[in-house]
């Protein structure tokens, strides 16, 4: 008789382990009675698994709640002591990097400031080590309290045989990120992509709370969209949905950098944005840096002081974004779409009236009306946040068991 596998059996107490976790860390505190009630567990297994966690003070006891007619009753919430989070932002103006207690509260950050054209991987990689010993050494923390480290990138994050990202106008092709770094972190390490993670940090802590729906614009040197449908990640066959820089706004137009023509970004990225100011008044004074974030910057300004040139190169971003977002709606029909991004961060105020708009003009009516446009509630830090919520989310999953081994 031909022998069969055995089914692999679950891990129940590990399952357990992970609810009861989860539950706490989500409800913030919470007493062994609610837990009971919120997470469908027998008292019995609350109160073994409860004692575990005080013992790995993974949990502390942090107060007391009334009961009617019993004891008072102890509340139970993450300790967020019991280890650390490094998160990472490998933007094309600089990287981030921060610290996070388990309760995911920012303790300590650094930024080194990138060139463009010299975004090489080995520097990448020596930038993070040297932002981690600086974050780490500012707070008084060891790498070895560190459970886990969360990189986002601006551009395409695959998971075939190993982790690997792919950033063309860099040159970056398969690069092997997250092996580079395994000599020097010990520890669990999540790659994704920026946009991805950007989403990730607004759902679970910014203008995307409560939202099941969301569409987050990174809109920076490059444009991206992380896309959540029914409270989680939409990724697509290959990891890679959420180019929206890369749809395209305008038949036979602008070249982009990924080589096609008419591309979102080539209008409202950066690049575009600058090189319409260059077409519109090549003698500007405001194209005299070189530093795309201070021309984005004085762009913002001298709108604001009614420079004509200026005021028309902003309302011709927020018509291009405009259209683009109408797509998105059409297409994901989300219940909120959140504007971020550096780029973003620094037009979304100025152009918000116009960018409403512009989006009503192209977007389906009832789809339109279904969703509101708002600006990042985490500003810069909302990619480098989501990033340690990654690692976050894989701690709760494998119940606070510590794992060596890379995260996928």
């Amino acid at each position: 008789m031909k022998r069969t596998r055995n089914p692999v059996v679950p891990d129940v107490r590990q399952i357990s382990r992970s609810t009861i976790l989860r539950q706490i860390y989500l409800g913030k505190s919470m007493s062994r009675q609610k837990l009971s009630q919120y997470s469908g567990l027998s008292s019995a297994t609350i109160t073994n698994v409860v004692v575990e966690l005080l013992e790995e003070g993974i949990v502390i006891e942090s107060g007391l709640e009334a009961s009617q007619g019993g004891r008072p009753r102890s509340i139970l919430t993450i300790n967020p002591r019991y280890g650390y989070f490094i998160g990472v932002d490998i933007g094309e103006t600089f990287i981030r990097i921060q610290l996070f207690d388990l309760a995911l509260h920012k303790l300590s950050s650094i930024a080194y400031p990138q060139v463009l054209d010299e975004n090489r991987p080995e520097q990448a990689v020596q930038f993070i080590c040297q932002g981690a010993e600086a974050v780490l050494a500012e707070v008084g923390i060891t790498l070895a309290k560190v459970l886990g480290v969360g990189i986002g990138v601006g551009g395409l994050v695959e998971r075939d045989e190993q982790i690997a990202a792919y950033v063309p106008s860099w040159g970056w092709q398969s690069v092997p990120l997250v092996s580079l770094l395994e000599t020097y972190f010990p520890m669990p390490i999540y790659l994704d992509n920026a946009a991805k993670a950007m989403a990730h940090a607004e759902s679970l802590f910014g203008a995307g709370q409560w939202s099941k729906h969301i569409a987050v614009l990174l809109v920076g040197t490059g444009i991206g969209a992380g896309i959540i449908a029914d409270d989680s990640l939409y990724r697509g066959v290959s990891n890679n949905a959420g180019e929206w820089g890369h749809t395209t706004i305008e038949l036979n137009g602008r070249l982009c950098r990924c080589g096609g023509y008419g591309c979102l970004e080539a209008y409202a990225g950066a690049p575009g944005i600058i090189g319409r100011l260059r077409e519109v008044a090549p003698q500007s004074s405001l194209l005299q840096s070189n530093d795309q974030e201070r021309i984005i910057a004085a762009i913002v300004e001298a709108a604001r002081n009614g420079d004509p040139a200026a005021i028309g190169v902003l309302k011709d971003t927020a018509h291009y974004l405009g259209a683009g977002i109408a797509n998105l709606i059409n297409l994901f029909n989300p219940q909120v779409i959140i504007l971020s991004g550096w780029v973003g961060l620094e037009i979304g105020e100025y152009i918000l009236s116009e960018l409403h708009r512009f989006v009503a003009r192209y977007a389906l009516k009832r789809l339109f009306s279904a969703t509101r446009i708002e600006l990042s509630h985490l500003g810069q830090d909302a990619v480098v946040m989501g990033a340690a919520a990654f690692t976050l989310e894989q701690f709760l999953a494998v119940a606070g068991r510590h794992n060596s081994s890379s995260l996928k």
